[in-house]
């Protein structure tokens, strides 16, 4: 199947700044680490949830690229993209919109970042949909239906997905992650999970860790770690990444006591001994890879031809 492409121009020039800045840095793929799901690629899925109209949810813990991984895709295929955040201190104004009084006296209405992916065409995600707002939750059923259709009684209108610009209808992915372990969050009931016919776990993955963390001995450790009963505080990918940068920039007792204060105060004790019992063969994991990382770089400089110009010695 072709992937989506989004044409900016379709955006009324009142609206396009706002829309072009909603585009992530196409270099956030780059860097992105992709999964295979049952032998198919996670964008070539996300390509087919939006051709077939169909909206996508992960759950899984803390750290695993939930979000991640909806923003790089937005950013291959050049597609705006949103976060609804679901928290106590969300604004449904900012999110959806709200009525501003012009300096003329006239009543007008604002789209929210929301509104405006939406209304245009893009990727829209709600984070932590179990917390969301009662009033983001109850535009969403509407929207997730085959109908693609969101009510906006404060604007006096109903937008349908992808087609308040000119031209063609633009690309929309709908989608939504959670935790299910997360304090504070309840079940999604029945008729919003129903809205999602493709549902994934998206937990912790050994293949795209490896593509990310340098050292195999941290990786079993962080996979003991997470089999241990008595540990509820999730042990993040980010977190592993952020060891072995602490570790080559401040030292490894400074880097595993850091790792060690992620985890609730009861926890610190099971981990700590973890990280004892391994820091010999991370550590010498991790500075053999730093080491062939410096000469390779050594190389690739040596490689690079002088340019006098660059240089100043040339005008």
């Amino acid at each position: 199947m072709d992937a989506p492409t989004f044409d900016l121009e379709t955006v009324p020039p009142g609206d396009r700044d706002r829309v072009e800045a909603l585009i992530p840095d196409p270099r956030i793929a780059e860097c992105y680490v992709h999964r295979s799901i049952d032998g198919l690629a996670d964008f070539d899925l996300f390509d087919y949830a939006i051709e077939e109209c169909e909206n996508v949810i992960l759950a899984g813990p803390t750290g695993s690229s939930k979000t991640s991984a909806f923003r790089a895709y937005a950013a291959s295929r050049g597609l705006p993209f949103v976060i609804v955040e679901c928290n106590a201190a969300m604004d449904p104004g900012t999110v959806l919109g709200r009525t501003t009084v012009d300096a003329d006296g006239q009543i007008r209405w604002v789209d929210g970042d929301l509104t405006l992916v939406v209304r245009y065409g893009g990727v829209v995600l709600i984070d932590e949909i179990n917390m969301a707002h009662p009033r983001v939750v109850a535009a969403f059923h509407q929207l997730l239906a085959v109908t693609r259709r969101m009510s906006v009684p404060e604007a006096g209108e109903t937008i349908v997905a992808g087609r308040g610009g000119t031209g063609a209808t633009q690309p929309s992915l709908f989608v939504a992650a959670y935790n299910p372990r997360y304090q504070g969050t309840v079940r999604l009931n029945e008729a919003l999970a129903n809205r999602y016919a493709i549902q994934l776990d998206w937990d912790y993955e050994r293949v795209v860790e490896e593509q990310l963390i340098t050292s195999a001995r941290l990786l079993d450790m962080a996979d003991n770690i997470r089999s241990l009963a008595e540990i509820r505080t999730p042990l993040s990918t980010n977190a592993l990444m952020e060891f072995e940068r602490h570790y080559s920039g401040l030292g490894l007792p400074l880097a595993s006591r850091l790792l060690a204060n992620r985890f609730a105060p009861e926890e610190r004790a099971p981990v700590t001994r973890a990280l004892e019992a391994n820091a010999a063969a991370i550590a010498h994991e991790i500075a053999a890879a730093d080491s062939e990382a410096a000469v390779e770089a050594s190389v690739t400089n040596a490689d690079k031809p002088f340019n006098l110009a660059a240089a100043g010695v040339m005008a």
